[in-house]
């Protein structure tokens, strides 16, 4: 059901889905900056278990938006709502589902909502689609001192990974040049203010020198400044170079997993303390990881510490040297700001 606080601008419209959410809030934190700023209206899918009170509170701090639709990404009736009056409009989709009760919620969300959703977005007329995707859509290196880069073969190796990647196919199917263009961006682990509560219980294990390092932390990580990615999916939606890519949207330094956490650590004010595992701790947690999905469960804690002996350094020259993407992303800067934001916020 469409609901609108105040006559919506002229403009064709932009909808958006994943608010409330990290990245979602900040790109309409930033649209007002963006080349789409005055030129678009902004409709946006929110979850339908959002309580009146949070969507109240995250509507005063975007009084941008021009309306909203309530209901589900698996539900049918609310894509069809989503996208009336979609003619000419664009599509800037981030909701996704990253830790679910049961395996199959990652494909019906992730896969099966995004195609659906872009099925209806074409048939109403929109002109461009892009996708938020993830860095484990394509999975990782054989080696710390390999970057990934768009153009090498995808071999997601988590069922997250998997349902993203054919999420992404789905897409790529329906994508026409000049009529239903689809763009793909890819971002690596978001940092950087406001954070979410996840986040925050990272900081708090830091700071209780509490937090496990595998193998010595010496593995490839990228990581993506929040605000370079939401800058990079203006690219997407209105570059014309970007139709029926695939980018890359990370910092232009691949870091590791120990130089992340020395990043956290020095904003927190403390000395990094933790509690140090071999690397085949992942390997034995990733098993099982794997046992449980097969069984159609699926456990956070194995999950993420499964991850955590993988190689996933990426390259983000494409949308540089295509887009003009300009990342400015540093951890020890980024995370200094996500800290101070925390404890403004009396979240540490």
């Amino acid at each position: 059901m469409a609901d609108s606080l105040s006559p919506p601008p002229k403009g064709p419209i932009l909808l958006l889905t994943g608010a409330p959410g990290w990245l979602a809030d900040v790109f309409l934190s930033k649209l007002p900056q963006t080349p789409l700023s005055g030129r678009v209206r902004v409709r946006c899918l929110l979850q339908n278990t959002l309580t009146p009170e949070r969507e109240l509170a995250w509507r005063f701090r975007h009084p941008g938006v021009a309306e909203v639709v309530k209901g589900d990404l698996r539900d049918p009736a609310t894509l069809q709502a989503a996208c009336a009056g979609l003619e000419g409009g664009l599509v800037l989709h981030s909701a996704a589902i990253m830790h679910p009760r049961r395996v199959e919620d990652w494909y019906l969300v992730n896969r099966d909502g995004t195609v659906n959703l872009a099925r209806a977005a074409k048939a109403a007329g929109a002109t461009r689609f892009a996708y938020v995707s993830t860095n484990a859509a394509q999975g990782a290196a054989y080696s710390p001192k390999q970057v990934l880069t768009e153009d090498m073969p995808a071999h997601p190796l988590s069922h997250y990974g998997k349902s993203k990647r054919e999420g992404e196919k789905g897409l790529l199917d329906l994508h026409e040049p000049g009529r239903f263009e689809a763009v793909i961006g890819r971002p690596c682990m978001f940092y950087g203010p406001p954070v979410p509560a996840r986040h925050i219980a990272i900081f708090k294990r830091l700071l209780a020198g509490r937090l496990p390092l595998v193998g010595g932390g010496n593995y490839a990580r990228s990581v993506s400044y929040v605000d370079d990615v939401s800058a990079g999916l203006s690219l997407c939606l209105t570059h014309p170079k970007a139709a029926g890519e695939i980018f890359n949207l990370c910092d232009a330094t691949t870091w590791t997993s120990l130089k992340i956490y020395e990043a956290m650590a020095q904003a927190l004010g403390v000395k990094p303390r933790f509690i140090p595992l071999p690397g085949c701790a992942a390997t034995v947690a990733n098993f099982i990881d794997h046992t449980l999905c097969a069984c159609g469960y699926y456990s956070m804690p194995f999950h993420l510490l499964g991850e955590a002996n993988w190689n996933v350094g990426a390259s983000c020259r494409k949308a540089v040297e295509l887009l003009g993407f300009q990342p400015t992303g540093n951890v020890f800067a980024g995370y200094r700001q996500a800290v101070q934001w925390c404890r403004a916020q009396k979240l540490l």
